[in-house]
């Protein structure tokens, strides 16, 4: 099978992002569900995600050689190492544990999430051609094009000429890992839960992956690896390491788990003290600052996806807490700051480009309440209802495909997105519950200048609404009503780049449920360009605060995520509502100038 790809690097760079995508959007997902700070969530992803592209680059470098390569271009050092990144990513979790206090919870979840995050990466790693396997005569067996690490290698080894297409046929080493280290966070995931100790589980993760690395050392070519090639009885000092490793984390858990009377680990609730965290997001950014040069932008973008949430979300808290009423002001200097300090991270060259595509995939989940009142009676003051109460809990995943033109000021947009999921509906005041599949189509076009945007759609499909409702039937079968058709509309002022205001009547692409999300919001792009942007804003429909990140992580490839705040809606129950979080990718291409 002949691996033949245009664009190595973009795919390695796409399943890198992903990986770290997926744990992102899993750590939220469970956090909303035990209802931890999100503040303190976000730091902790923003501190596991700093040290493990960190360890992933220094692992690679001697360390008497790390003072002169702080400052070296990320170009000038391409090697990485999934060992480095996932010893140096635990430092960081033991480190966020210590801060805030997560509990075993958080400890059992990233003990699986990590292998599958390497596992996905490691896609990226088989496209790349990088750190690829020995010859094999095997059906399954990969040769390499012209240009990538294992066609020179190969030629420089004289085991090739220099005029060949492709190498010899190698063993995908990189899918053998992948699989494996899925199977490992399935085994870690299905066997968390029987250890006794806090920190078991994330150990046993540990030594299958180091075991795991052993075996596959056998099947990867010496000369594709980044580190030495000294030899001990026919095997390389880094394969020797892993399976030394391996031995002593199993001891490391035996110990623990049967011998010890100790935690090493120990579990609270986070850590609600707000000055904490802004000590620790002016140090996230002295780290940022001072390994900028060392880190490739799609690496600070796994960074700075979380980072500034983060800032905006310690910043709300800070005006609705409080305890730090008397220091506001000066704490809110701490949190400018960093923004100024991590936007310099981000470069800022942007690629002329006059038209090109753009397709989005992502979901959207979450609860919300509603009133729903009927039975309309006359009262001494008028007309009355009665009231039931719901709970809505939805999952719905969506994809849209869009044409963009760019002129000197102004941006055109055409696109349509398709939008499915399903929405438990629970009538809090019977006690019943209805599930129902909902879809819809959502054509639209907007048109955006610099000081003022503007655009419309609509909604056609099986839909309903979050808002609550009056409804003039005297009987109530389910919490709202279906709709066939909704529209859409947006407006905005001010230049986007630096900062704006908009308001929003659904929009919500690509994943447009709940519908009609009526919101105003407020937004920056620090100055970096149109494609960046941090928001805070206001759902009015469910009388909430959400936050809002979106940026474009290559030329090809971005990202959008929001996290609406928990609604304070009164409930005559004993159930509340959590918080929402809506995500979405995109990947533009058939870039051209007119």
């Amino acid at each position: 099978m002949d691996i033949t790809i245009e664009n190595p690097r973009f795919y390695f760079k796409l399943f890198y992002l992903l990986a770290f995508v997926f744990i992102y959007a899993m750590v939220l997902y469970k956090s909303v569900q035990r209802k931890y700070h999100l503040r303190s969530v976000l730091l902790m992803l923003t501190t596991i995600s700093l040290f493990t592209v960190l360890g992933s680059r220094l692992f690679t470098i001697p360390i008497d050689h790390w003072l002169s390569v702080i400052q070296s271009p990320a170009n000038e050092l391409n090697n990485r190492s999934a060992v480095g990144g996932l010893l140096f990513g635990l430092v960081g979790l033991v480190i966020s544990q210590r801060v805030f206090g997560f509990n075993r919870p958080m400890l059992d979840l990233y003990a699986w999430l990590g292998p599958i995050a390497l596992g996905i990466i490691k896609f990226g790693c088989l496209f790349n051609g990088c750190c690829y396997g020995v010859p094999s005569n095997a059906f399954w067996a990969v040769r390499y094009p012209v240009g990538t690490h294992a066609h020179f290698n190969q030629w420089s080894a004289g085991l090739i000429p220099s005029d060949m297409a492709t190498t010899l046929s190698v063993h995908p080493v990189q899918l053998y890992e992948s699989l494996i280290l899925f199977v490992v966070g399935f085994i870690v995931y299905k066997t968390h839960k029987y250890w006794r100790k806090n920190f078991s589980a994330i150990v046993s993760s540990l030594v299958l992956f180091f075991f795991m690395r052993f075996g596959i050392e056998f099947f990867r070519d010496p000369s594709g690896s980044q580190f030495n090639d000294v030899y001990y009885y026919g095997l390389r000092w880094y394969h020797w390491s892993m399976l030394l490793y391996g031995v002593l984390a199993s001891v490391i858990l035996l110990i623990y788990e049967r011998y010890l009377n100790i935690e090493l680990i120990k579990g609270r609730q986070n850590s609600p003290f707000l000055h904490a965290d802004f000590m620790y997001i002016i140090l996230i950014s002295l780290g940022l600052y001072t390994f900028k040069g060392l880190l490739s932008s799609y690496e600070i973008a796994v960074i700075w996806i979380k980072f500034l949430p983060a800032i905006v979300l310690s910043g709300y808290y800070l005006f609705t807490d409080n305890r730090l009423k008397r220091y506001r002001w000066v704490t809110s200097l701490a949190l400018v700051m960093p923004v100024y300090v991590f936007a310099q991270t981000i470069p800022t060259q942007k690629p002329v480009v006059k038209q090109y595509h753009r397709i989005d995939f992502g979901g959207s989940f979450g609860d919300f309440a509603n009133e729903v009142q009927y039975n309309p009676q006359e009262g001494e003051c008028g007309t009355t209802y009665d009231s039931q109460y719901f709970k809505q809990t939805y999952s719905v995943v969506g994809g849209g495909y869009s044409f963009i033109t760019e002129k000197e000021k102004s941006r055109i947009t055409y696109g349509a997105n398709l939008s499915a999921g399903t929405i438990k509906s629970t009538n809090l005041s019977a006690n019943t519950s209805e599930s129902d599949f909902i879809f819809g189509v959502n054509p639209y076009f907007k048109v955006d200048g610099k000081w003022l945007g503007g655009g419309a759609g609509f909604q056609v499909g099986n839909l309903r609404v979050n808002k609550d409702e009056t409804i003039d039937e005297n009987n109530i079968e389910d919490a709202e009503k279906t709709y066939n058709i909704l529209p859409e509309f947006y407006v905005r002022l001010g230049p986007k780049k630096y900062f704006d205001i908009d308001y929003n009547y659904g929009f919500m692409y690509p994943s447009a449920f709940p519908t009609l999300y009526s919101r105003v919001s407020i937004g920056s792009g620090f100055g970096l360009s149109d494609n960046y942007s941090l928001r805070y804003g206001h759902i009015l429909n469910l009388d909430t605060g959400y936050i809002s990140a979106e940026a474009l992580i290559t030329e090809q490839f971005g990202i959008n995520i929001m996290y609406i705040f928990e609604e304070d809606y009164y409930l005559p129950f004993d159930d509340n509502t959590s918080g929402k979080v809506v995500f979405s990718l995109n990947y533009r291409f058939g870039h051209k100038s007119k």
